[in-house]
């Protein structure tokens, strides 16, 4: 049963709104200050809480680690399970932990679907009955349904394969001492981006040094075209020219020679007349 909180007609605090979006930051700020059986209590509900799925805030304040070592320390075990643990790990040390009901059961269940599918994106039927601690293939299958309803987990039931085809699983908590792990492995993770990014950029570099040589190759092949037609123009020109001027003097003397044979027949003619009149 999740705690009753205030509500109110005007707009909604920055902390309201930040407590909407992370489910836990509401019973964290109710922890604060709480002993005793009320502690317990919260911790009862946190567990079965619907859209509570990470528990670290919860863990780390003051008055819930003074739990672990005490009479209420099963309720300790118990939030840092759901933290970090699974369903299979609860059946192993069931007597050190509080009896789970059947909301916080089907929670941690889901739970552990979602570290499986962290590890793995397909996920054999057999590890997930192993796991989760049951017999029919069916009653896994609606449970894999409701984790998805849920929103814990996205992905499709492979029935042929007899599998979980997982495409998204919420994160879970980390452990402290997980996080210099996570530092080396996000590292390396940044150390080859940087490597492929430097040889893309290589290959860039290259790229467009190629270009820069095609263009200039493209720009000297039809500047040669342009020089060519120039000389084919010009060439033309002066032919036309040079045939023209040919021309012109061929008329020329063409009708120089007939002049001539003009006068020709004319001076004939003249002398003809004169040995008549004789």
């Amino acid at each position: 049963m999740a705690p009753e909180l205030s509500s109110f007609d005007c707009e909604s605090s920055p902390q309201q709104q930040y407590s909407a979006h992370n489910p836990i930051e509401q019973y964290v700020l109710l922890a604060k200050g709480v002993k005793g059986a009320a502690c317990l209590e919260l911790i009862k509900q946190v567990l079965e809480a619907p859209g509570v799925h990470v528990f670290g805030e919860l863990l780390a304040m003051p008055n819930i680690e003074e739990l672990q070592n005490g009479p209420n320390a099963k309720y300790y075990n118990t939030l840092n399970l759901f933290a970090y643990g699974t369903y299979r790990q609860y059946l192993e040390n069931e007597s050190e932990l509080i009896e789970l009901t059947p909301g916080m059961r089907k929670k941690l269940q889901h739970l552990t679907i979602v570290s499986l599918a962290i590890k793995n994106k397909c996920i054999p039927y057999s590890e997930l009955l192993e796991e989760l601690d049951i017999k029919n293939v069916r009653v896994l299958e609606d449970l894999i349904i409701e984790a998805i309803y849920a929103d814990v987990v996205h992905g499709k039931l492979d029935q042929k394969n007899k599998q979980l085809e997982a495409d998204y699983a919420i994160g879970r908590d980390i452990r402290t001492g997980d996080v210099t792990e996570i530092a080396g492995t996000l590292q390396e993770w940044s150390d080859s981006c940087e490597t492929i990014l430097s040889c893309l950029e290589a290959q860039i570099h290259r790229a467009n040094a190629e270009k820069q040589k095609r263009v200039k190759h493209k720009e000297g092949i039809e500047q040669e075209i342009a020089n060519l037609k120039k000389a084919i123009k010009t060439q033309a020109v002066e032919s036309d020219e040079a045939m023209a001027t040919d021309t012109g003097r061929e008329i020329s003397g063409g009708s120089e020679l007939r002049k001539k044979s003009s006068k020709s027949k004319s001076l004939k003619g003249c002398g003809a007349v004169k040995s008549v009149s004789k």
